[in-house]
Formats: C-alpha cells, sequence, structure tokens
C-alpha cells in the first residue's frame, strides 16, 4: 500500500501574489503556499484570521458577526469538466467545455469527489458515504464550511464584493447576467482576488459543506463555525452565469437540497472547490517544495484578462417556409378510436424541424404545419390569448430569456419584459410569468409589474391563471419536493395541492376544477384543485409532460418522448387508458397550446 508521503501530494510551491491581477482591499498578500496534488487542481493555502461574516445591508439571514477561521488550502479555481472527467469517468454538465466548471452537480457528487480525490492522494476521506458526516479533523479533501467559503472570497475586504461595492465594476471579474452570455465559462478568465482565488463571485454556484439555517448566524459560534447539525438544504455560494449582481455577492446566501434531481427540472449550475487541512509546516511536512519553483507559479492560461471573446450570434436561417405533407396514417393500434381528422381548433407548438427551435402552428390534426418564428433565436412556451389572436412565447436572447408577443399569424413581434414561461389572464389584459425563478405579474397597458410569490421559495415555474382570474397555480421547489401551490392574488390562499407524488407544469380545466400535472416519474395525472381524484391518464415506459386540455374539454395534449425525439400526442379523457394519436413525426416537438381557432386551409 503506498503511503501518504509518495501519494499525496506531488509539489508544493509558493506563489507571488503579487504578480496576479488584484481585485481585494488593502496591500497585496506577499506569498502563499500552494499545493499541486496528483490527483489534480492546485491549492492556495489561506493564512487564518477574524473577518466580519454577513452583510449589513443584506438579507435578514446575512446578519454581520464576527468569526475566525484557521488555516486552509482551497482550490485556486471552481473544479473543471476535464479534472471531473479524469477523476470519476463522468461529467454530468450541461454545457461542455473541458476548461468550464463542472456542473448541474449534486452536493453528494461533489462530497464523492473529494473523497475519489483523498484516496487518489493516500489521504484519509472526510465523508462517511452512507451518513454523509463529514470528519473535518481529516487530512482529505472536503467541501469549504460556509464560514471558510466567505472568508476566501472576500480576501480581506470588509465590501459587498472583493474589490468594493460597486456592481458595475463586477463584470471584470465575475460571470453574470447578462455579460455571460447565458452560459457557464471556462475559468480563470476574469480577475482574482488579492488571494488569487479565481471565480469566487459568478459563473457558477459553488457547494459548501454546512447545512442551512435562516437564523444560524444568531447562534454560530465565533471560532470556526461549521453550520448547523442537521437541516433539509446544503448552502450554495457565489452566484452564476445566470444571476444579477445582488446574488454574487460575498455575504449572499442561497441553499438547495443535496440530491435535488427530478424531470420536472433540470440541475442549475452547481458546481464546487475543494479545501483541505494544512500540513503542519513547510519544513516538516512530507512534501518536499520542489526546487526552483518558489515564487515563480504563473497564472493559468488565459487568466486575469477581464474580456473574453463573446458568443457566436446564430446565423439567421435562409429561404422559404416550406408547407409539410399531413402526418402519416396513426398506427394501427389507434384505428377507429380516435380519427385525428377529425379534431378541430389550431395548435401552436415549438419545433426544431426548421433547423434551431422555432414556433410553429398547424391544423389540430397535424395538418399544414407554417413556421411562425426565423430569427436564428431560440424559443420556448406559445401560449394563444384567450381570444385566439394573439401568441405569447419565450425568446432566449443572448442566453437570457425573455416573453414576446405576436400575432397568430407571426407577424408584428414585439418584446414584453425579461422572463420566461408566461400565461394569459382570462381578460387578456396581464401576464403572469417567471422571472429569477419567482412569479411575476404583468399589466399589459400600464407597463407595471409586481411579484406574487413569497421571496424565500426561491425556485418556482410554469405558472398558470385561473379561469376566473383570481387565482394562479405554479410549480415551486422551495420544500422538500418540487409541489404545485395554489396562491390568491388577494394574498388569502397560499396552499400545496394535494397530489401523490410530487408534480410540475400545472395546468387548469376550463371550468377551473380540475388540474393536469405532470409528475417527477414523467407521467401526466389529473387532479382536482381540492387534492380529490387523483387520477393517472398517460401511461408507458417513456415520459410524457406538458399537458393541455382540448378546446372542449374532452381530450388531452401532451407530449411524449418517441426515440431520442419528442413527439405530440393526443388521447381522450375518457378513453381506453393506453389510448393516443401521435400527431408529429418530423423532428422533436415539444410545449403545444391548442386554440379552438380554426386555421385557413391555404
Amino acid at each position: 500500500m503506498p503511503n501518504k508521503t509518495t501519494l499525496a501530494l506531488s509539489a508544493a510551491v509558493f506563489v507571488a501574489a503579487f504578480l496576479l491581477p488584484s481585485c481585494g482591499s488593502g496591500p497585496v498578500q506577499p506569498q502563499l503556499e500552494v499545493l499541486q496534488p496528483k490527483s489534480g487542481g492546485e491549492l492556495v493555502l489561506l493564512p487564518a484570521g477574524p473577518f466580519v461574516m454577513g452583510d449589513k445591508a443584506g438579507r435578514p439571514d446575512e446578519t454581520p458577526h464576527t468569526v475566525s477561521v484557521s488555516s486552509f488550502y482551497i482550490d485556486r479555481h471552481p473544479v473543471t469538466q476535464e479534472f471531473y472527467q479524469r477523476v470519476m469517468d463522468a461529467n454530468p454538465s450541461k454545457r461542455r467545455g473541458a476548461k468550464n466548471p463542472v456542473e448541474q452537480l449534486k452536493w453528494t457528487e461533489a462530497a464523492r469527489f473529494c473523497n475519489k480525490c483523498s484516496e487518489l492522494d493516500g489521504l484519509t476521506p472526510c465523508y462517511d458515504e452512507k451518513t454523509w458526516g463529514c470528519n473535518l479533523a481529516a487530512d482529505g479533501y472536503r467541501l469549504p464550511t460556509e464560514a471558510e467559503w466567505e472568508y476566501a472570497c472576500r480576501a480581506g475586504s470588509t465590501t459587498q464584493y472583493c474589490y468594493g461595492d460597486d456592481p458595475r465594476l463586477l463584470p471584470q471579474y465575475a460571470w453574470l447576467a447578462p455579460q455571460s452570455g447565458g452560459t457557464p465559462r471556462p475559468v480563470g478568465q476574469k480577475l482574482p482576488n488579492r488571494w488569487g482565488l479565481y471565480d469566487m463571485h459568478g459563473n457558477v454556484w459553488q457547494w459548501c459543506n454546512d447545512y442551512y439555517a435562516a437564523d444560524y448566524y444568531k447562534e454560530s459560534p465565533q471560532e470556526d463555525p461549521t453550520g448547523p447539525k442537521t437541516g433539509d438544504k446544503r448552502v450554495l455560494r457565489g452566484g452564476a452565469w445566470d444571476c444579477p449582481p445582488e446574488r454574487c455577492r460575498a455575504g449572499y446566501r442561497f441553499k438547495e437540497f443535496p440530491t435535488f434531481g427530478d424531470v420536472c427540472e433540470g440541475y442549475d449550475s452547481y458546481a464546487f472547490r475543494r479545501v483541505k487541512n494544512p500540513v503542519k509546516s513547510a519544513a516538516s511536512s512530507p512534501y518536499p517544495l520542489p526546487q526552483g519553483e518558489r515564487g515563480t507559479a504563473a497564472p493559468p492560461s488565459g487568466a486575469g484578462t477581464a474580456t473574453a471573446t463573446p458568443p457566436q450570434t446564430p446565423p439567421a436561417k435562409t429561404g422559404q417556409e416550406k408547407t409539410a405533407a399531413p402526418p402519416p396514417t396513426p398506427p394501427s393500434r389507434d384505428a377507429g378510436k380516435l380519427d385525428p381528422a377529425r379534431l378541430t381548433g389550431t395548435l401552436v407548438f415549438v419545433s426544431e424541424r426548421g433547423g434551431s427551435l422555432d414556433i410553429w402552428r398547424m391544423h389540430a390534426s397535424g395538418a399544414r404545419p407554417k413556421q411562425l418564428t426565423n430569427d436564428g433565436q431560440p424559443h420556448a412556451d406559445p401560449r394563444f390569448s384567450p381570444d385566439g389572436k394573439r401568441i405569447m412565447y419565450t425568446v432566449l436572447r443572448g442566453g437570457f430569456p425573455e416573453v414576446w408577443l405576436m400575432n397568430r399569424d407571426g407577424s408584428e413581434p414585439k418584446a414584453v419584459t425579461k422572463g420566461a414561461q408566461a400565461d394569459w389572464s382570462p381578460d387578456s389584459k396581464a401576464i403572469i410569468f417567471i422571472r429569477d425563478k419567482q412569479a411575476y405579474v404583468r399589466d399589459l397597458a400600464a407597463a407595471s409589474e409586481k411579484r406574487v410569490t413569497p421571496e424565500m421559495w426561491e425556485r418556482c415555474t410554469a405558472p398558470a391563471w385561473s379561469p376566473d382570474g383570481t387565482r394562479f397555480a405554479v410549480s415551486s421547489r422551495h420544500l422538500a419536493q418540487i409541489g404545485i401551490f395554489i396562491l390568491s392574488f388577494d394574498g388569502k390562499e397560499n396552499r400545496q395541492l394535494k397530489t401523490e407524488d410530487p408534480s410540475c407544469t400545472p395546468r387548469w380545466s376550463h371550468d377551473g376544477k380540475r388540474l393536469l400535472c405532470q409528475t417527477v416519474k414523467g407521467h401526466v395525472h389529473q387532479v382536482g384543485v381540492d387534492g380529490a381524484n387523483w387520477d393517472q391518464i398517460t401511461f408507458g415506459a417513456d415520459t410524457q409532460h406538458e399537458p393541455r386540455y382540448s378546446p372542449d374539454g374532452t381530450m388531452l395534449l401532451f407530449c411524449r418522448g418517441t426515440e431520442g425525439a419528442w413527439q405530440i400526442c393526443v388521447k381522450r379523457l375518457d378513453g381506453d387508458e393506453m389510448e393516443s394519436v401521435q400527431l408529429t413525426t418530423e423532428g422533436s416537438n415539444l410545449l403545444p397550446d391548442w386554440h379552438s381557432y380554426q386555421e385557413p386551409a391555404e
């Protein structure tokens, strides 16, 4: 068995921090020891010391208080995808790039990576993977405590950001909205703090070891606080590529369930960096300093630059719109049960059949598809206005969503507001939509907006306005699992809909007595607004989602995953449970809406 001396760390070098650009207040730290372990990465040894944790101008859970932390090593950058891939032989990231931070990571996956690195370096793993308890005294790698993370971020500063309080300067040091272009970026491209740490603000959220409690600061010990002993959520810090400056503050606290993952929502930009307890001294360390490497370490390639090449704008498509032929006859198992040729009304949906995600419309039978948008930007969430004359939809411009309106023939498109997943009020005078993971209402005539979900929920999707105009349903995951909540606009009602499985994407029946929804298992259900009569509507081994009632309320419109592509299907609510008819066959087709408006033959 190799000993810790031979396997643990390949090098320990000094870096002169004054060689690096600096954003922290006060004098530049003259020298910080650096570890370059065999497992990978590069960790900086931070000195012990006290600091004021929290933000007096921040939120209620950020009460300023003085704490002291012991010396510790911390990764210079968030763990990259190439590093994670090399250690774990996997890459869970949505937006791939070798130098990008590994993202979409659960807390447990980050902790498991720390253990694997400890094993590779012959160190004692910190985490018990059965209980996820952490041995903070072990010499292996772990996630930083919340106090360690903020201490490292501040790097001796006392301001909202490592460089000061002016958010206008933050793009020099952080990838955030809208400068990120709607995606995580390679590590080390922005200015570091005065301790040579990169991407402490923005780019990706970073997991901490601590459980989250809103009132923990009131009882926090002064020396090396480690967070509450138990909890449901773990702390994340730093903000991310899709955050405004407020969420990238050094003192801003975020939280998430450590094993979050379901088909209702994808993972966010959750990433991490490791910390490690220090060796006693360089002289007594079993990891000697290589000769000639003191004070000569340089930042990684591209580090310290304040700007980066902006993302390329997708080229505009050319050519004339093509009218596709009607879809083929449905499979024989559906013959005689539901004839799509007898369906009436018009569907609007998202399809990639034209080369990118655009808004299309077609007859409810699947005939006469027509492309409505063609501007090179991804589109989503089309919704007919109650009278069927307009379509509201989401456009992803520069990587960030905006709500747009156009006429039902695709003419006169115009931007409405920042946000996504908008739904109409019954009188078409207002919309409800999602911005920064909360629901807002916008009066279209007055252009005024107000938030209608509680602030501390922090994660809401798919709002749906009730037919009587007094309430809305919204998916939220502020509790242990995602669920559907019904809230009244006057603030008197706020309750979780009783469903047998965690559910999302609610849609009201026309009489307002029932809701369609999708469960985390990937099936469509119907349930009464009072939580009664929970009924599974779709079946099969594949996933079904985005349910909608037909204009007459007798049928269900939904999407089904079919051999890697999504197709739009329809079935009777009172028909055979396995009966459904596929309306689309070309490309991948998503997010349908159905209106009684009859598209004219062309």
